[in-house]
Order: structure tokens, then sequence, then C-alpha cells
């Protein structure tokens, strides 16, 4: 039993101290992919949450949303993501290192997807999902999956609206499946990143949605 209990330390310690370490990891990579290519501009520091849980809603304009996103807040986000991309043999590594949560539209799997973004809220994680489903091809909001209302449901978790604007042609697109590149105009393309007020948990999609649209900035 002695010895047994002398294994199990280091293992917790192992695991306490590779928690962090996987953080920073992610941390760094969600800044140095978005920080050379993007300029960003962050509107509504206030209502970014220092610590979970929280649920951010966001538009989907790129590729690289999550990036943009995750360059900005100093707790690490988790997201909902597409599952082919999960399990794409460049991309898996990452992916579960920052602990993602892969998501399809049959029934099965949304259901683990939820149970599994409720279970990583109830931890006290800071989790994300592009509500809309897909990329807009347009800039246009489109209406958001409900989604959202069931891993929210009965969670002492804010939903805090979240709105992506790229303010010259986009980059990082996908289009009939298919990687799009198109050059920016120039270094560093300039992105408004706006957090919204937090809403209580029980705020339906369109509601979300709503308030997503309201965060709007281009022009001014």
């Amino acid at each position: 039993m002695r010895a047994q209990s002398g294994d199990a330390l280091p293992e917790r310690v192992r695991s306490m101290i590779a928690a962090p370490l996987a953080d920073l990891l992610v941390g760094f990579a969600f800044r140095i992919v978005a920080r050379p290519w993007f300029r960003i501009r962050v509107l509504g520091k206030e209502h970014i949450p220092s610590c979970g849980p929280a649920l951010l809603v966001s538009n989907h304009l790129t590729y690289l949303d999550a990036f943009l996103i995750g360059a900005c807040l100093r707790p690490v986000v988790r997201f909902l993501v597409w599952k082919p991309y999960y399990e794409h043999r460049l991309l898996t590594w990452g992916l579960r290192l920052a602990q993602a949560i892969p998501v399809e539209t049959t029934p099965h799997s949304a259901a683990q997807a939820i149970e599994r973004a409720r279970g990583a809220l109830e931890r006290g994680s800071v989790l994300c999902i592009f509500a809309e489903g897909s990329i807009s091809r347009t800039g246009h909001l489109l209406p958001f999956k409900r989604g959202l209302e069931a891993i929210a449901r009965g969670l002492n978790a804010p939903v805090i609206p979240v709105r992506l604007e790229i303010l010259r042609q986009n980059v990082f697109r996908i289009n009939g499946g298919r990687f799009l590149w198109k050059m920016p105009a120039g270094l560093r393309h300039p992105v408004v990143i706006s957090f919204g007020a937090p809403l209580p948990a029980s705020t339906t999609a369109s509601e979300v949605r709503k308030a997503v649209k309201r965060l709007a900035t281009r022009g001014s």
C-alpha cells in the first residue's frame, strides 16, 4: 500500500503541472497565429470574463475565428469544433490539447457534444460556440442554432454575445468545403471583436442573435 501511495503522488503532481502547461501552450498558439495576420481591436473589454463559467456565442466569418477570439482572452477558451476538422491528422493533436469538443449534425453526435459542453461549463471553463453552424459567405448573420439553449439551460453560466468584423476583403475562407486563400491588401488585416453584456443562461437563440447583431460597428 505504501508503494502505491508513493506512485500516486507523482501522477497527481504531473497532472497538476501538465494542465497549466497545456493551457499556456494553447494560449500562445492562439496569439502566434492570429497576431501576425490580424490587427485586433477589442470593444467591450469590461464584458470579457476573467474566469469561467461563461458561454461565448459568436458569429462565424473565417477559418481562423477561434484563434482571433482565443488571442483576446487570458483564460483559455474551449471551442466546439466540426468533427472532420477535429479528426484531421494535422489538427487533431492541437485540438485535443486545447480540449476542443467535436460535433457533427447527427442527433447522437450533437447530444454528446452538448453534454460535453455542459460538463465543461460545470467545471468552470470559458466555452465558445459559433451558433450559425457554418461560416457566413456574405458576412451577414445566419440564423442561430438552438443548441446553445441546450448547452446553457439551467447552468449558472452567463451567455456573452461576441461579434467579429473584418474590415477589408475577407481572408481564410471556406467555400464548398474547400479552403480558400486570398492575400490581404496589407499586413495585419484589421479586425474588430466586440463583446456584449452578459445575458442570462435562459436567453433564447433568437435573442442572442439579436444581441450579436446589435454589436455591429462597421463604418463607425
